[in-house]
């Protein structure tokens, strides 16, 4: 169950600070085995049930997690092919094969069906199979633990709504997918704005696949994508961030391409990882290991935040293989905005940081913001957003970041040039992640050379400051 949280902008940054460390894990919730329609190798491969997957997946490079979510119904033989009993034979093999620390393993269903107006759901968080049939061969009595037709996705959302530890992920959503009426003006990307759903549906994918890829040389992508059906439920009003799956229907669990789902938690355990599902702490990305920083005032992706000041977006792509990113756009909109469903307000080129502030905001709105990074071999990421209302009257404190300064390159090594468009007295302080001043520089010219020949690599907060205000950005020293 999705619970929203709504904090004091400055009171949540200090609480942030204080208690917050995150790390980055890679991996996918969209797969399949033989206990369903998966594993259509399993002769020539040896693997055809959760256990050997898991073990597969395990040596998959940058991959930390695997999420087994079976077709839960039956239609025919290995068309799904899938039966109550498995289920729960499901579960005991992902609980045995999860590593709390090394490796997740998980195990949910694909609910649904892909005719029109109805459409596929990850859920994940139930120990008992949501299903229809009835009368399936081999199978005395339902092929369900619990009641729900394949139609009612006002049935489905309640139920997942209402079940602690549960949650939902649209899974290779269509336009007129997730219909209450039998038709698109039912469908979630066209229906009014529904609350309830909204506490369910955690998120859904940039991209899908390839499904029936039979690569493991990680270089299999799907060229198709869902960003324009991402903006179109954020401007239906729904809070949900933005993933990646594989679909697995062959034994190459990580392998088939590098696209992960990357989740941002203090440590890998299924808690922590439910959590940041439910709390949208993820984003979808072509790159295997970019680990990406999307941030308000130190409030990661995800959060859902309101205050009184002039919103501070701060955007960091860092890559361990050396990879630049090509552009960082910053997206917005804002519920039944019109127009194109979110606008870009901010592009960063042939930079790893990005910084925004936003002075075009009225009171009482909630606008949504997210990132959008290519690197500079075409490969694609986009974070789930952050939610900001101005409260009345929103104005600028004195100690924002407002000073707009440049600096390049970006990751550097030795020597970064700094452009402040100002000549009155300033301060350039580079510090370390805990706080640690490493280089304290005066100038009052408009561009000034940094020496960083002392300064082991790693990731450091680059501050401009006058005796007036400060602003300050992220920077890479290798």
């Amino acid at each position: 169950m999705k619970s929203f949280f709504t904090f004091s902008i400055f009171l949540f940054s200090i609480l942030f600070i204080n208690a917050q460390s995150y790390n980055y894990y890679f991996g996918n919730l969209h797969s399949h085995t033989a206990f369903s329609d998966g594993n259509k190798d399993s002769l020539t491969s040896g693997i055809g049930r959760p256990d050997g997957s898991y073990t597969y997946a395990k040596a998959s490079q940058n991959f930390n997690f695997l999420g087994i979510s079976e077709h839960n119904h039956y239609s025919s033989l290995r068309n799904p092919g899938f039966k109550l009993p498995r289920y729960q034979v499901g579960l005991n093999m992902a609980n045995a094969a999860n590593q709390e620390g090394t490796f997740l393993s998980l195990y949910g269903i694909e609910f649904g069906v892909s005719s029109e107006y109805n459409g596929h759901v990850l859920i994940y968080g139930f120990n008992q199979l949501l299903g229809w049939e009835t009368n399936v061969v081999g199978q005395p009595g339902n092929n369900y633990d619990i009641y729900n037709d394949k139609s009612d996705f006002d049935g489905l959302f309640r139920k997942i709504k209402n079940n602690p530890g549960s949650f939902a992920y649209l899974a290779h959503p269509n336009f007129n997918d997730f219909s209450t009426n039998g038709n698109y003006t039912g469908a979630l990307a066209y229906a009014p704005y529904n609350a309830s759903y909204d506490s369910a549906i955690v998120g859904m994918p940039l991209r899908s696949g390839l499904a029936f890829s039979t690569f493991e040389s990680y270089n299999d992508y799907s060229i198709g994508n869902y960003f324009v059906y991402f903006k179109k439920l954020l401007y239906q009003g729904y809070h949900l961030g933005i993933g990646y799956d594989h679909d697995n229907h062959y034994t190459n669990f990580g392998r088939s391409n590098g696209g992960r789902l990357a989740i941002i938690t203090p440590s890998l355990t299924r808690n922590n990882l439910i959590s940041a599902m439910q709390q949208m702490h993820f984003y979808g990305s072509d790159d295997s290991n970019a680990k990406i920083e999307f941030s308000l005032n130190g409030n990661i992706m995800g959060s859902i935040l309101s205050g009184s000041v002039y919103p501070t977006f701060q955007v960091l792509h860092n890559d361990p293989d050396g990879e630049l990113a090509d552009t960082i756009k910053i997206w917005k909109g804002y519920k039944n905005s019109g127009g194109l469903w979110a606008n870009i307000v901010n592009i960063s080129i042939q930079s790893n940081t990005s910084g925004f502030v936003d002075y075009s905001i009225q009171p009482g709105i909630e606008y949504y913001y997210f990132a959008e990074i290519k690197q500079a071999d075409g490969q694609w990421i986009v974070t789930s957003p952050i939610w900001y209302t101005g409260t009345a009257p929103v104005f600028v404190k004195e100690n924002l970041q407002t000073i707009d300064f440049n600096f390049f390159p970006n990751p550097v090594l030795k020597q970064l040039n700094l452009i402040v468009p100002q000549s009155n007295q300033y301060d350039a302080i580079i510090t370390d992640v805990l706080g640690k001043e490493v280089l304290h520089k005066k100038s009052n010219q408009s561009e000034t050379l940094l020496l960083l020949n002392e300064i082991v690599s790693g990731i450091y907060t680059l501050t401009i400051k006058t005796d007036k205000t400060s602003s300050s950005k992220k920077i890479i020293i290798e």
